[in-house]
């Protein structure tokens, strides 16, 4: 019986914005070598299966394929680090709660500095706009989460027009509006050591 475990704070993928503009579900499975785990549920611990079975076909004419194996430990190796900005965290062992609690409150922190980082990559394009180059001003769907989910206005909104009066003022409350927005959140989401469910069936590419 695999003894690893996966927890996330989005659900991962985040099929309530597939098909919407900069979001492509595909970049946010758990995979390896043509395995996919089964969508993760948002901050819940889940048990992955020891190994995956799925059939490989060579060409059109191999009607019967060959069947091959993807096990536990290298479906964790292959996501660990390209999935843990997104707050994404594996174990090799079943977490006792301290360790839930530790854990998820480090992937919140992780994950609320990717969603900052997602801010100022947009933000970063709409002064590439006012300085007259070629970029895009209108956020996507994920980036007005962003916003939303720290409290922060973003550029072309009434709050942010209204900032322009005083910058540096603006600033300060910016920051310190964003850091209010971030420690409400952590105490909110980051304490709760839900109970791990088992994986289902995995879907093969």
């Amino acid at each position: 019986m695999s003894n690893f475990y996966v927890y996330s704070v989005e659900q991962m993928p985040r099929f309530d914005l597939a098909g919407k503009r900069g979001y492509t579900v595909d970049n946010d499975y758990i995979h390896f070598n043509g395995i996919h785990l089964p969508t993760l549920e948002a901050k819940t611990w889940t048990r992955i299966d020891d190994r995956f079975r799925s059939v490989r076909h060579h060409d059109r004419t191999d009607r019967q394929g060959h069947v091959y194996h993807v096990f536990a430990d290298e479906l964790v190796k292959a996501n660990t680090e390209r999935m843990r900005p997104r707050g994404v965290l594996f174990t090799d062992h079943e977490p006792s709660a301290e360790e839930k609690r530790r854990l998820e409150q480090e992937a919140l922190e992780l994950n609320t500095q990717f969603r900052l980082e997602t801010i100022q990559h947009y933000e970063d394009q709409v002064r590439e706009h006012e300085t007259g180059n070629p970029a895009r001003t209108k956020p996507t769907p994920y980036e007005l989460e962003c916003y939303e989910v720290l409290g922060m206005e973003r550029p072309y909104s009434v709050a942010a027009f209204k900032s322009q009066r005083d910058p540096g003022g603006a600033a300060a409350n910016r920051f310190a509006e964003a850091l209010e927005k971030l420690v409400a959140h952590l105490g909110a989401g980051g304490h709760s050591a839900q109970k791990a469910t088992p994986s289902k069936p995995p879907v093969a590419a």
